[in-house]
């Protein structure tokens, strides 16, 4: 079966889960060299200041990488903004190919700032240019094109690649993982990541914001979906919870949030899943599946030809 077309919105805005997969053999994780991590780090960090888009959540693991983005809609920028990014873009004095662009290129570049496909190209091609080169190789780095599922949930999303690091035993807590939002977010390095008052609702002040944030994130953690994946203990999230803060109902990995084309409530997964039919994008009878967490539903479900990451 053809896999389906991305079909991702570029004029409204929107939340993507995006993945990146590794290709190699069992047991190879090059993400796990500080080096490495330090430079796709660096990448994902340069590309989103440069995209118009805001990152809420992520986690660089041994063979693959989580990252939760908010993007805007698509606006027409004014010719200045469009000069200030593409400078940006192009920093060697050497290669300004903005300096020769006619309307329709600058148009192209317009567009090209609110697209979720086009920040992964960037970020993606960008780190095996440098990999290859760092390590005298040749040859593709990436699996296969970048994962992609469009979430209407933000905190559900955000925990869900935050408590990655925990499920896969490569820490006993998710601020643990260096290369995580969590960590960031515990050791002040995150004032380039989504506000936590506007992840958690804009519960009142940064401080009830922070509480909330840590106390609901180990709560979610504290019952996995396999026997084998780690877990956060009830006593450690006792311990966080200061007040009576709910613990929400995700205490399981869903698959969903990695593999599904839309996660979200029952109406938005239902006009996503008609519009995918007017486009004959689903030919098979196919309706939203409940996810049995948050009321949330999805509109495909994994396969099993898919490697889970």
């Amino acid at each position: 079966m053809p896999r389906l077309p991305r079909q991702i919105e570029m004029d409204a805005d929107g939340l993507h889960h995006l993945r990146g997969q590794v290709a190699g053999p069992a047991g190879y994780y090059p993400l796990q060299v500080p080096e490495n991590a330090d430079r796709l780090l660096a990448i994902i960090r340069r590309y989103t200041s440069l995209f118009f888009c805001q990152v809420v959540e992520l986690s660089i693991l041994g063979n693959h990488y989580h990252l939760v983005c908010l993007f805007e809609a698509f606006r027409k920028l004014s010719h200045e903004e469009l000069l200030a990014l593409a400078q940006r873009f192009y920093p060697k004095p050497g290669y300004q190919p903005y300096l020769h662009w006619n309307d329709s290129q600058w148009e192209r570049f317009n567009r090209r700032l609110f697209n979720v496909s086009e920040l992964m190209r960037n970020v993606q091609s960008g780190y095996v240019l440098w990999f290859n080169r760092r390590h005298h190789r040749k040859g593709r780095f990436w699996a296969d094109r970048f994962g992609s599922t469009e979430s209407e949930n933000l905190q559900e999303t955000a925990f869900y690649v935050a408590l990655n690091p925990v499920r896969a035993h490569l820490s006993r807590l998710p601020e643990e993982w260096r290369y995580s939002s969590a960590w960031m977010r515990k050791h002040g390095q995150d004032d380039w990541l989504l506000p936590l008052e506007e992840l958690m609702g804009h519960p009142g002040s940064a401080e009830e914001a922070e509480r909330l944030y840590w106390t609901r994130l180990y709560w979610r953690g504290t019952q996995p979906s396999k026997e084998d994946d780690g877990r956060i203990s009830v006593e450690l999230a006792e311990q966080m919870e200061q007040e009576s803060f709910p613990r929400g109902c995700y205490l399981r990995t869903i698959s969903a949030f990695s593999r599904g084309r839309v996660v979200g409530s029952l109406p938005m997964v239902q006009r996503a899943l008609e519009d995918c039919r007017a486009k004959d994008l689903y030919t098979r009878r196919k309706n939203p599946i409940p996810l049995g967490v948050g009321d949330l539903y999805a509109l495909r479900e994994q396969r099993s030809n898919y490697v889970s990451i």
